[in-house]
């Protein structure tokens, strides 16, 4: 006759419980530092290399915010800059709006909130989002790899 071991069933739970906060965790923070690097990239660019910045609302309308099926998760904090109020507001207003549309998705949207930030990029030739969005696409597989690797030594690490 052998013997039998057996793992309760709430345990079990538990462990999957435990694996799926842990991979959650590790999304939201490989999401949320390219979320951060994103704004830096498009805030802290020379007058050369992006637009006049005359009232300071555009570059205070740029930031992130992290979905998880249509709620904000995360968000950035939409810094005014030098008096740019109104674009910080309007940053934050649209993060709260562009939650119903990745309502059946987990997603990182980096966002240029003033109205006129498509007529920078489309008329004056300026990069506003288009070379920062290239290069998140470009970030995005490696960052989730890691995330993965990080929330797979974790969850290894769990006892059961």
């Amino acid at each position: 006759m052998g013997v039998r071991m057996t793992t309760p069933q709430a345990a079990i739970e538990a462990f999957f419980k435990k694996s799926f906060e842990i991979i959650q965790r590790e999304i939201f923070m490989a999401f949320a530092k390219l979320g951060e690097e994103c704004v830096v990239k498009i805030r802290d660019r020379s007058q050369d290399e992006s637009w006049y910045d005359h009232t300071s609302n555009l570059r205070s309308s740029i930031g992130y915010a992290i979905y998880d099926y249509g709620f904000e998760q995360i968000s950035s904090a939409f810094e005014t800059i030098k008096g740019g109020s109104t674009g910080s507001q309007e940053g934050k207003r649209m993060v709260k709006e562009l939650a119903k549309e990745y309502s059946n998705v987990f997603a990182l949207v980096v966002i240029a909130a003033m109205n006129y930030a498509e007529y920078v990029e489309a008329i004056e030739g300026k990069d506003v989002l288009a070379s920062t969005e290239l290069w998140a696409k470009a970030e995005v597989e490696k960052r989730l790899q890691r995330a993965k690797e990080s929330a797979i030594k974790k969850i290894n690490a769990l006892k059961l």
